[in-house]
């Protein structure tokens, strides 16, 4: 496996029948406080024949790493994990594990409804992962009880630290997460709803119970900042690393108008394209990896690929902002 490197040029990597040596998780308390700054949000790459590519998965983790994310999130909703079949959201989540050796703190997204989710838990800590992030029932809209009670479960299945994930399709409203929070392993809030009265109101309540995370990503960096999150989730840093993490610097050191016109000159042509079609928020981070060398790989179905001319006019804002060559 190929991919660029850092400085230019490409590195050779290979992941593929390495030996597993579980990895000891973090303590939901240690992970709770190692839940700032970048959060990244990893893409699953799959092949053009449809096959997961466990080897550009790991490629990645460890360019994330080597990069300065601070947090790896896999099988997040960027990293598809609707698209995969069991076995190979196992592998995905035992291949991030092993791909950061450590040195960050690795997150798996756990979908499902509870049977299911319950070994997927499991299979997550068995390899060493260090959190879970839960993520919101669709479809049914689960009662507040029934809600408590899957992540009880999940607490028991695998004893890691768990994130509430809060969207706007199902919001964790303020009396749910001050129950979630009477649960030991529940140690943070994602909050991808965009409500900061409620967000500000839960932080208020909670105070240092939780770790207060801003799901928003780059562009609402400076209000969730101002609300008081201790990072926030990223998929641009996939690409563009140096954009992402002068993003978080600047903003935690208090630097108003310099995190201003990051946005505006930096972020702001790519969330615009994220948000040009449905889908397009995985599209459009895969296709920058690819016309940068990097392992985005295909989308899988129900997702498209991004159209002809778009992908051209994404390639035309990357030399833009100095990511690409000419």
């Amino acid at each position: 496996m190929c991919v660029e490197n850092l400085f230019g040029g490409t590195t050779v990597m290979s992941f593929v029948n390495r030996p597993h040596h579980p990895r000891e998780s973090m303590t939901p308390k240690d992970l709770q406080g190692r839940l700032r700054g970048v959060m990244a949000f990893t893409p699953t790459p799959f092949r053009q024949d449809g096959a997961l590519d466990a080897d550009g998965l790991a490629a990645h983790v460890d360019y994330l790493i080597r990069s300065g994310a601070h947090v790896v999130v896999v099988c997040g909703g960027a990293g598809e994990f609707f698209s995969l079949e069991m076995d190979e959201y196992r592998t995905a989540i035992k291949t991030a594990a092993d791909a950061a050796r450590r040195r960050v703190p690795v997150v798996a997204g756990i979908g499902y409804a509870t049977r299911a989710a319950a070994r997927l838990a499991e299979h997550a800590a068995a390899v060493g992962v260090d959190g879970l992030m839960i993520h919101p029932q669709y479809f049914v809209e689960a009662p507040d009880d029934g809600l408590a009670r899957h992540y009880e479960t999940l607490a028991r299945a695998a004893g890691l630290g768990m994130l509430i994930y809060s969207t706007k399709a199902s919001p964790a409203g303020p009396s749910l997460v001050r129950r979630l929070a009477e649960i030991d392993e529940v140690i943070a809030l994602k909050d991808e709803h965009g409500d900061l009265a409620a967000f500000t109101e839960m932080q208020r309540a909670l105070g240092a119970r939780l770790a207060w995370i801003n799901g928003m990503a780059e562009m609402r960096a400076p209000a969730y900042f101002a609300a008081g999150a201790q990072a926030f989730t990223s998929g641009i840093v996939n690409f563009a690393p140096r954009i992402t993490l002068a993003v978080w610097n600047a903003g935690a050191a208090g630097r108003a108008d310099e995190l201003q016109d990051l946005i505006a000159r930096k972020v702001r042509p790519l969330a615009q394209m994220r948000a040009r079609h449905p889908g397009y928020p995985i599209a459009v981070v895969k296709e920058a990896m690819n016309l940068l060398g990097l392992p985005g790989g295909a989308v899988r179905l129900p997702l498209v690929p991004m159209a002809p001319e778009d992908r051209e006019e994404l390639r035309r804002t990357l030399i833009d902002l100095e990511l690409l060559r000419p």
